[in-house]
């Protein structure tokens, strides 16, 4: 099997020591995997640590205003998934947790990615039917499984390859997580085969596949994305009912033009992360 010395590995090398992956509460592995989507480990430790420590409960949050949870994801981007957890901290704190993937992908901004999670990596009454395949436990299928790169095969394909890797005696939380280290640290974009436990069966490995291009990311400087932060930290320095003070600070920002601006505003509101009689005066 492609994943054969995987349980061995993960003892000795996994990373353990990631504090999300000390607790099976629901609560607390949401709002890590939440943060994880599209943000570095590195950048997410201490900003976990300080959310699950202000917020230790769905109930938490929900009380709390949604521009106080926004103020605090500051700097981790994509302030929808804030808003996001936000609504569902006050659904799950109103209903409890749905049992299955089913309802838990029914909870705001929980696709089948983070379902699977919770049910792999939480204390849930469910079970994870499939592992939580996000990028890298794609990847790893396709190299390792099926020899070829995850745009080369069907999503399906993927998870029935995951499925069916997991060595007997690992459970599907320690099969997940030894998969993403595996991800991280060896089967990257630009892979490093050398130290990879998975090499001496890996298909790609073993057929010398190129290393494959790394993927490009986009520009961040001068993006909308950055003025959209720009714009939603300058209406949450202030309370939202307050007049606007003159845009003057966003002119740092690359490409600040008011149409932009006006954009960006615009943009924020309809994802409602503020308020639709928020006003930026020029």
């Amino acid at each position: 099997m492609w994943s054969a010395g995987l349980s061995e590995w993960f003892a000795g090398n996994g990373r353990h020591d990631l504090p999300w992956r000390l607790t099976t509460d629901p609560w607390a592995v949401l709002v890590s995997e939440v943060m994880l989507q599209q943000t570095s480990v590195s950048r997410v430790l201490p900003r976990w640590q300080r959310f699950v420590a202000r917020w230790p409960s769905p109930a938490d949050c929900a009380a709390a205003a949604l521009d106080d949870v926004l103020r605090d994801w500051q700097g981790l981007g994509y302030p929808r998934r804030a808003r996001a957890l936000w609504l569902t901290a006050a659904q799950v704190a109103n209903g409890g947790w749905p049992p299955d993937e089913a309802g838990l992908r029914a909870l705001p901004g929980v696709g089948a990615y983070t379902a699977r999670a919770l049910l792999a990596f939480s204390d849930l009454s469910g079970s994870a039917l499939a592992p939580p395949r996000d990028v890298n436990l794609g990847r790893v299928a396709a190299r390792a499984a099926l020899g070829c790169e995850p745009g080369e095969v069907t999503p399906a394909a993927l998870d029935a390859a995951l499925s069916d890797g997991r060595p007997a005696g690992m459970t599907m939380r320690e099969y997940a997580y030894a998969l993403f280290d595996i991800g991280a640290l060896h089967c990257r974009a630009r892979p490093g085969c050398a130290a990879c436990p998975l090499r001496v069966r890996c298909l790609a490995a073993r057929r010398e596949a190129p290393p494959a291009r790394g993927r490009r990311v986009p520009r961040y400087a001068g993006s909308l994305r950055q003025l959209r932060g720009a714009v939603l930290a300058y209406a949450l320095a202030s309370p939202l009912t307050d007049a606007r003070g003159p845009a003057d600070g966003l002119s740092a920002v690359p490409g600040a033009t008011p149409e932009r601006i006006r954009a960006a505003l615009d943009g924020l509101i309809a994802d409602g992360l503020v308020p639709a009689t928020t006003k930026m005066r020029r």
